[in-house]
């Protein structure tokens, strides 16, 4: 089977090993002398980057003026954008992930409030007396261990 997302194709010898590529969905898998080495791909490009339209630009370019034959002539230009795209990947999950204690602490105060309780099991353990006189039984034999 011949598509332009499924695809085999047997690209070169060398020292007697047939190599080929096998093109999966948005992965290359290289098979050579008995080994595969599996390259993933940049994601589709047709969604907004804005912070790598110059790379993606030059992505273009590259595939547009590279002749065909040479299968591996943009690798410098397409590191480039990987590396953008990798940038603004962890920008985007740091604008996303900057106020999580914010948000994990309002989940736990209406998860509380849910359950018809009014402090979580570790503000009960601080109001605990029983609990934090064998919590100072505890240190107090640590220390003991600790000294011998």
């Amino acid at each position: 089977r011949s598509d332009a997302w499924n695809s085999r194709i047997i690209i070169y010898t060398v020292e007697a090993n047939i190599c080929s590529i096998e093109v999966l969905g948005l992965a290359v898998t290289i098979f050579c002398a008995g080994r595969a080495t599996i390259i993933s791909m940049h994601p589709p490009l047709d969604r907004p980057h804005p912070e790598c339209v110059e790379e993606i630009d030059n992505l273009y370019h590259c595939h547009a003026t590279t002749s065909k034959l040479k299968f591996w002539g943009c690798n410098e230009v397409k590191f480039a954008l990987d590396q953008c795209l990798k940038k603004e990947k962890q920008n985007f999950l740091a604008e996303l992930n900057k106020d999580a204690a914010a948000k994990r602490a309002a989940e736990e105060d209406a998860y509380q409030k849910a359950l018809g309780k009014e402090m979580s099991f570790e503000d009960y353990l601080k109001k605990d007396k029983d609990f934090n006189k064998a919590m100072e039984e505890r240190r107090k034999m640590e220390e003991l261990k600790q000294k011998n």
